[in-house]
C-alpha cells in the first residue's frame, strides 16, 4: 500500500497575487527583529508578515506577503491587497517557514514544551502511554493559545515478550505470534494510535540479543492496520530487515540503518514501493559520541534551555565505541537520490538529543547527506506531514493552521541558520521561548566535610537532610505504590508497580536538604555507596539535581540480592551536568510490573 495515495493531504497552494496600495508604508514598519524585542510584542490571531523569503513547504518564494486570520492563513502571494489596519511584519532579509514537524520523539514531561520553543509545532510519537491520546487529540483539533506542540502519536508499540521497548516501564502487550493480531491493531486504534508501530529488531546492530517479532507476524500486523485504514511504520537498524519490512509493505522505516550500505538498486526498489524512511541521524550521531544537538546548543541562549534538554544532551549512557555517522549519512544519500521520501526526524528524548533542540542539528546531518534546502526543510514539514497524514500542517497555505517560524537571514543559502529564530506562531498565537524558570536557592548549601552517612540506627530519620519518604508514580496520575519501614536496623521498602503511568516507578527517596528537592553541594565527593539486599531483581537509583524535579533524573541500575552486598556508584556515572548537586536520591523498582521488595542501610556519599 503506497503512502503517497493514503495521506489525504492538500499538496496545491495557491497564489493570491493583487496590486498592493500599502507599499509605500511598509518602509516605517518595524524590523521582525525588533517586533520580536524586550517591551515588544509580536501580533498574533490576525496578522501579515510582508516581503518575507517564503519557504511553502515545497520551494522558496522571495517577496512573498502571508495573511494570517483567526489563527489560519488567510492568502499569501506577492504585493497582497490587506486591510489598512491589519497588524504587519516587515519580512525582509528573513525567511518564513511552516512550523516544524519532529518525525520520531517520545513524549514525557515537558517534551512539547521544549519542543515548540525551538519552532517544532508538531511531534510525531513513536512509542508512549495511550492515556495521552485523547487529551491530544482535543487539544490539537483546537486553534487557541497554547505552550506546547500538537501531538500525533502510535501510541503502544508492537514487540515480542522481552523484545525492544519493553525495557523502559511503560506497558506493553507484547505478541507471540500472527494470532490475534487484528484484535490487537483495533485495540490501538480504539485507543486513539494514530498509525501502528511495529519492532523489527534483536538487538544485534548494537551488539546484543533481544527476542523479536518473526516474519509472519510482522506481515500480519502490516496488514491487519492497513484493513482498519492505518498506517504500519517498522523499527529496524539493519539492512536486512529494512528490506523485510519493505517486502511486507511496510508504509515507513523508522530509523535509516549503519549496518550496510543499501544497493542503488535496492534503495530504487524502496522507492518504488513508496516506503518513507525517518532516519533519525540525531540519536545514531549521539551513538557514536557526537551530538549535533550538543553544538546546536552552544550558539543558544541558556535562558531557552529547560533542564531536560541540558540532561538529554549530556546524557551519554549510550554512547559506544564504533564507526561514525558515515554508513547511515550514505545510506539516507542513496535513498534520497533514488527518490525515497525522507522525513526528518530526532529520536528525541534518547540521550545526547533534546526535544526541539536536535531538530536543528538534525536538519544540518541531512544536508550533509546532500539534500537540497529545500529538501532538507520539505523533510521536517510537508513531507513529514503527507507521510504520516497530519492535515493542515506542514505547508503554508490557504486554510492551514498558521503554525510559523521566522528566521533570520536566508535559509535557501545556509541551512544553520534555522537556529536564529526571531518568532514562532503556534494557531497564530507568538510563542514564549524562555525555559521555565529554575525553582532552586541560587546558593546551594555545601554539605558537612567528610563523608554523609545514613544508617537507620535511630529509625527512618535519616539523621541528615529532610530524611527519607515514600516515592511513586502516584504524582504523575499512576497507580503504583511503596511503604517504607525500618528493621533490624535497615530501611526496607516494599512495595509494587502497576499499569497506570507512561513510567511507572516506586520506591524511597532521600532528600538530604533541610526541604524536599532542596539542593546540597556534595563537592569534593565522589562515590554513592550503599548496602543492599532483596528479591533479586534489578532496582535503580536516580539522582535529582537542582532544578530538575520536572525532568527525567539520570539513573544508574543495581541489582538487590538474597544476600547483603556493597553497591559502589561513582557520581560522574549519573548523566547531569554536575552530579556533585543533589537534591534527591531515588531508590526504586521500575520495570518489569509487579510487586518488589529490598532494603538498603549505610547509605552514604564520600
Amino acid at each position: 500500500m503506497n503512502a503517497w495515495n493514503r495521506s489525504g493531504i492538500r499538496s496545491l497552494w495557491i497564489l493570491v497575487a493583487a496590486a498592493g496600495g500599502f507599499v509605500a508604508a511598509l518602509a516605517t514598519l518595524p524590523l521582525p527583529g525588533d517586533a520580536a524585542a524586550p517591551g515588544q510584542e509580536a501580533p498574533e490571531e490576525s496578522f501579515a508578515i510582508v516581503g518575507v523569503t517564503l519557504f511553502d513547504g515545497e520551494s522558496f518564494g522571495r517577496n512573498q506577503d502571508v495573511w494570517i486570520e483567526d489563527g489560519r492563513v488567510r492568502a499569501l502571494g506577492p504585493r497582497l491587497r490587506l486591510p489598512d489596519d491589519l497588524p504587519r511584519v516587515d519580512g525582509r532579509g528573513h525567511t518564513l517557514l511552516p512550523g516544524l514537524i519532529d518525525g520520531h520523539v517520545h513524549t514525557f514531561g515537558g517534551t512539547l514544551g521544549d519542543a515548540v520553543r525551538f519552532g517544532v509545532t508538531s511531534v510525531l510519537d513513536q512509542f508512549t502511554d495511550p492515556a495521552l491520546l485523547a487529551g491530544a487529540r482535543t487539544g490539537r483539533g483546537e486553534i487557541a493559545r497554547t505552550d506546547e506542540a500538537d501531538l500525533f502519536s502510535a501510541g503502544m508499540l508492537a514487540t515480542a515478550p522481552g523484545g525492544h521497548g519493553t525495557q523502559f516501564g511503560l506497558h506493553v502487550e507484547p505478541l507471540t505470534g500472527p494470532e490475534g493480531v487484528e484484535a490487537w491493531v483495533r485495540a490501538r486504534k480504539a485507543e486513539g494510535s494514530d498509525w501502528i508501530k511495529i519492532v523489527s529488531e534483536d538487538g544485534s546492530a548494537y551488539g546484543g540479543e533481544r527476542p523479536a517479532l518473526g516474519r509472519e507476524t510482522i506481515g500480519a500486523l502490516i496488514a491487519a492496520a492497513h484493513a482498519d485504514g492505518l498506517l504500519a511504520v517498522v523499527h529496524v537498524s539493519t539492512l536486512e530487515r529494512a528490506l523485510e519490512a519493505v517486502a511486507m509493505d511496510a508504509d515507513g522505516l523508522v530509523h535509516v540503518w549503519h549496518d550496510a550500505v543499501i544497493s542503488e538498486e535496492d534503495a530504487r526498489r524502496i522507492s518504488e514501493a513508496g516506503t518513507f524512511v525517518v532516519p533519525t541521524l540525531s540519536v545514531i550521531a549521539g551513538m557514536f559520541g557526537d551530538s549535533t544537538g550538543l553544538r546546536v546548543r552552544a550558539a543558544l541562549d541558556e535562558a531557552r534551555v529547560s533542564p531536560m534538554q541540558r540532561q538529554t544532551l549530556g546524557d551519554r549512557s549510550r554512547v559506544r565505541a564504533g564507526p561514525d555517522t558515515g554508513v547511515a549519512l550514505e545510506n539516507v544519500r542513496r535513498l534520497h537520490t533514488a527518490g525515497v521520501r525522507i522525513v526528518a526526524g530526532t529520536d528525541a528524548r534518547n540521550p545526547t538529543t533534546a526535544a526541539g533542540i536536535s531538530m536543528h542539528g538534525e536538519l544540518r546531518l541531512l544536508a550533509e547527506a546532500d539534500l537540497e534546502s529545500a529538501d532538507v526543510l520539505a523533510a521536517a514539514t510537508s513531507a513529514a506531514a503527507e507521510a504520516f497524514g497530519i492535515p493542515e500542517r506542514g505547508r503554508i497555505a490557504e486554510d492551514y493552521v498558521a503554525d510559523l517560524l521566522l528566521v533570520r537571514g536566508d535559509l535557501e543559502s545556509d541551512m544553520s541558520r534555522t537556529i536564529n529564530i526571531v518568532t514562532i506562531w503556534k494557531d497564530g498565537y507568538p510563542v514564549v521561548r524562555e525555559a521555565v524558570a529554575m525553582t532552586f536557592p541560587p546558593e546551594i548549601a555545601p554539605a558537612p566535610e567528610g563523608a554523609v552517612v545514613v544508617d537507620f540506627e535511630d529509625g527512618i530519620d535519616s539523621g541528615f537532610g529532610f530524611g527519607w519518604q515514600v516515592t511513586t508514580d502516584a504524582m504523575n496520575g499512576g497507580a503504583s505504590t511503596a511503604d517504607l519501614a525500618v528493621e533490624e536496623g535497615a530501611l526496607v521498602v516494599r512495595g509494587e508497580t502497576r499499569k497506570g503511568f507512561a513510567f511507572p516507578w516506586a520506591g524511597a527517596i532521600w532528600f538530604p536538604g533541610p526541604q524536599p528537592m532542596q539542593a546540597v553541594d556534595f563537592s569534593g565527593r565522589s562515590v554513592l555507596r550503599f548496602r543492599t539486599r532483596g528479591d533479586g531483581r534489578s532496582y535503580t537509583v536516580m539522582l535529582f539535581g537542582a532544578g530538575t524535579a520536572a525532568t527525567v533524573p539520570p539513573m544508574v541500575p543495581f541489582v538487590a540480592g538474597p544476600e547483603w552486598t556493597v553497591v559502589e556508584i561513582p557520581l560522574e556515572s549519573f548523566a547531569v551536568a554536575d552530579p556533585s548537586i543533589i537534591a534527591g536520591l531515588a531508590f526504586g523498582a521500575q520495570a518489569p510490573l509487579g510487586s518488589f521488595a529490598f532494603e538498603l542501610d549505610d547509605v552514604e556519599i564520600r
